[in-house]
């Protein structure tokens, strides 16, 4: 005769309450120097950037939790001290979490910072959205190396996003550089699906993240849309001109030492994802609203006194 095989739905489903009872008993856990799992659900770069930010707000609080981190990106988080672990398992009574904001739903009037849902649910009232890059001596001194002798001040810009709807028009872009480059050095960060643009200096493509981040602690002000170097230039203190347009709220993800440029029109916050075959039927109109001018002056703003 066979063994009964286990009923795992039920187990799951136990796991799963006993998991929401004690994540909301945080200090229980820190007593007991309980570990828990904090998931990057999302998975993005800027996501994993903001899943650490979660998990330093947690250990500044609780700091006798050990903290094992699940994301696709563990380079990112290599020196990240709130952070014990990188993408162990689970165990089989593993206390997990995800971070996730899918509750931000515009459509219900839920527009609020990416982390409230999570902290609201961990019962944290009062915490500082701001990012942290942790880098090596190594990986700074090689930044610095990279940007000898190139004239002050240094300007970083990225074009593109993975949603085109956060994707300011390239038009606008050759008119603004030209002014840039009376200001400084413009240098542009980003993939290899970057423009390509005169008067220049490109590592387009041709850095890996952490490189990335470690040259913008060379940049005076960075440019670009919401997206992974958005969050890693608040990680390293440089602020920022964010061209947001439309589909996005700057309440939700953007950093109050940075120029966020938004446009309230009626289709807006749409948070349209190319991912889910979504399209602006209004030709991301948003994005053709705000000017070069407008970027040139927040640019002026952000610059330090000379």
């Amino acid at each position: 005769m066979s063994a009964a095989k286990p009923n795992y739905s039920l187990w799951s489903r136990f796991r799963g309450h006993a998991n929401d009872f004690l994540f909301r008993r945080l200090g229980l856990l820190n007593f007991f120097r309980v570990a828990i799992t904090v998931e990057d659900s999302f998975g993005t770069p800027g996501d994993t950037l903001t899943t650490a930010t979660l998990c330093r707000e947690i250990k500044q609080r609780y700091p006798r939790i050990k903290i094992n981190c699940l994301t696709p990106n563990p380079a990112l988080l290599t020196h990240e001290p709130a952070i014990d672990t990188l993408n162990r398992p689970r165990g089989f009574l593993g206390i997990s979490f995800a971070y996730w904001y899918d509750e931000l739903n515009p459509a219900r009037g839920q527009i609020l910072n990416l982390l409230a849902p999570i902290m609201k649910r961990l019962g944290i009232a009062d915490y500082r959205y701001k990012a942290r890059v942790y880098l090596s001596d190594d990986e700074l001194q090689w930044a610095q190396q990279q940007v000898a002798g190139l004239p002050r001040p240094i300007i970083s810009i990225n074009a593109m996003s993975r949603e085109m709807v956060k994707v300011w028009p390239v038009e606008n872009w050759r008119r603004l550089i030209p002014e840039l480059t009376r200001l400084g050095t413009v240098t542009q960060l980003g993939d290899n699906k970057e423009p390509v643009f005169e008067g220049v200096t490109s590592w387009a493509g041709k850095l890996s993240m952490r490189q990335s981040m470690a040259l913008l602690t060379q940049v005076q002000v960075h440019i670009g849309p919401d997206s992974f170097l958005m969050h890693a230039a608040n990680g390293v203190d440089v602020p920022s001109v964010i061209i947001y347009g439309g589909s996005r709220s700057p309440i939700c993800s953007g950093y109050s030492e940075n120029a966020n440029l938004y446009v309230d029109i009626e289709c807006s916050p749409c948070w349209l994802h190319d991912s889910h075959g979504d399209q602006c039927p209004y030709a991301i109109k948003c994005m053709n609203m705000i000017p070069p001018e407008t970027v040139l002056a927040a640019v002026k703003e952000k610059l330090p006194a000379t």
